[in-house]
């Protein structure tokens, strides 16, 4: 019997111990997640399943193709039922087929760089490891003007900052668009250390912009991007002179506790992830060379609360971001902004995370024009 008892306990913490690993690895795993659903061109229009993602306001991307290599731009719904929508298509690289096939629902509302400049350059930002990162450069009016560095989230490619770089563009500066460690096409990482060690990625990418005759940088960052340019001003406080964060994660424990929740999982399973990431061992398990600082990756604690690891943010920061992100909470923002006197929130019409841009396109160019060409504002207020 106690033998029976013993080998049902093993059991469990064996099978407690691997659901722990995996929803870590969820947090900081690097491969792209891309969902595929079910589509079949209508006439001139599409048909897809309904859903929260489907049905929202503004333009989208649908990948299709073999190697989901075509891309069409879907423009607003014009019928919907219990089941399905059917939205117009805009624009498309290769013919959209009435039979049924396998598509990538996306938020990005371009192909490739070249849409916004034909004369767009691949270079290579050296990094202090030795290593070389891949980026975009779309060059401004000025060489010697302010430049724009535009930082991907976790899990994604650089296709998602064309949104910013197109407003950029549109101010006369120059962009440039890089990846760094464990993104989505940059170098290979076996697992995201959420900004702690990528920040210098950053730094580097700022070297070379300055190294070409930037006379400002102004860092745009995406979800989890907003992680290398917060680590990065608490390195070097006036590494850059001026933030603009979109859809920022800001604040881990609380993405996590508020991920679970959302998954219909108890709160104690949140508590065993956050102390596997953090773990020396655990987090080795999971693929992390060192284990994470939780703490640390809450940058909106400097003036809640008195910790070495607080952060005071000296630039211009403007943060777009909308209350109907259900997977970065929009209250860590609201904390975020609230603890740093230098940042402006502007919140845009309710959107999926990462999507303030689709859906309300307005809000979002008009608040980071400003952002960009004013004197020494953050930007506009909500």
């Amino acid at each position: 019997m106690i033998a029976t008892v013993a080998a049902v306990a093993a059991a469990l913490v064996a099978a407690t111990a691997t659901v722990l690993r995996l929803l870590a690895r969820r947090v900081v795993g690097t491969r792209p997640r891309r969902r595929t659903l079910t589509v079949r061109g209508v006439g001139d229009e599409i048909e897809l399943p309904k859903s929260a993602l489907t049905v929202a306001d503004g333009s989208y991307g649908l990948w299709f193709g073999e190697r989901f290599e075509h891309h069409a731009l879907i423009g607003p719904v014009v019928a919907s039922d219990e089941h399905r929508v059917i939205r117009r298509v805009l624009k498309t690289t290769a013919p959209i087929s009435t039979e049924p096939f396998e598509a990538q629902w996306t938020g990005h509302v371009m192909s490739g760089p070249s849409e916004i400049d034909p004369e767009w350059a691949d270079v290579a930002v050296p990094l202090r490891d030795g290593t070389l990162a891949p980026a975009w450069l779309f060059r401004g009016e000025s060489p010697d003007a302010p430049w724009v560095i535009h930082v991907q989230g976790i899990r994604t490619s650089r296709l998602v900052t064309l949104r910013s770089v197109e407003v950029a563009q549109s101010a006369g500066l120059t962009s440039l668009v890089i990846t760094y460690r464990g993104s989505g096409d940059g170098p290979t990482a076996s697992a995201s250390t959420l900004g702690q060690r990528e920040w210098s990625d950053l730094a580097d990418a700022i070297a070379y912009a300055r190294s070409r005759g930037a006379a400002a940088v102004y860092v745009v960052a995406w979800s989890m991007g907003a992680g290398l340019a917060l680590e990065l001003l608490r390195h070097e406080p006036d590494a850059f002179d001026r933030l603009a964060l979109i859809a920022p994660a800001t604040n881990w424990r609380g993405i996590i506790r508020h991920g679970v929740a959302q998954a219909g999982l108890p709160g104690f399973v949140a508590t065993g992830v956050l102390w596997a990431l953090g773990s020396p061992i655990a987090s080795q398990m999971v693929g992390l060379v060192a284990p994470l600082d939780v703490d640390r990756l809450d940058w909106g604690r400097s003036l809640t609360i008195r910790v070495p690891t607080g952060l005071t943010i000296r630039v211009p920061t403007l943060v777009i971001h909308s209350s109907g992100d259900e997977e970065v909470p929009f209250q860590p923002t609201e904390d975020f902004v609230a603890a740093h006197p230098k940042a402006t929130l502007v919140e845009t019409a309710a959107a999926p995370h990462g999507w303030e841009a689709n859906v309300d396109p307005e809000v979002f160019r008009s608040a980071l024009m400003s952002w960009l060409v004013s004197p020494g504002a953050a930007g506009v207020l909500r």
